[in-house]
């Protein structure tokens, strides 16, 4: 080849057989693996729709509100407290301590919070 470029493919004896260039060996390879995604996420899709509904079928509006609320509430009660720490340049071991937990609860509640909105987002759950 004058290009230098290699050719690649099938080879039959006596015959040749769907040669075909790198590039065209990539774009039929690129094609393998989207059609690949695209079935894994329709199988992750129903895996999750079945799975969700199935261990929630309590996630509606009010159970969803109530999280909303309780990652506020939790959210308040850490401020609070580190409204509270400022008040002191040499806070004490045990009040940092308290506003690590409080800290920990409020980003794991919202963390879960946040979960669950993908969870809706994605339509895994039946909404009531």
């Amino acid at each position: 080849m004058a290009s230098g470029g290699k050719v690649i493919g099938e080879y039959a004896k006596g015959k040749v057989d769907k040669l075909m260039t790198a590039d065209a060996a990539d774009s039929s390879r690129s094609q393998r693996i989207r059609h690949f995604l695209e079935n894994m996420d329709a199988a992750i899709l129903e895996a999750n729709c079945e799975v969700i509904g199935r261990e929630l079928p309590n996630l509606n509006r009010e159970t969803f509100l109530r999280m909303a609320v309780r990652v506020a509430e939790l959210r308040a009660d850490y401020i609070r407290a580190g409204l509270t720490l400022s008040e002191s340049r040499r806070p004490n071991q045990s009040a940092v301590a308290d506003l690590a937990r409080l800290r920990a609860a409020y980003e794991e509640m919202q963390s879960v919070y946040e979960a669950a909105e993908r969870v809706i987002e994605r339509g895994y759950a039946k909404l009531g």
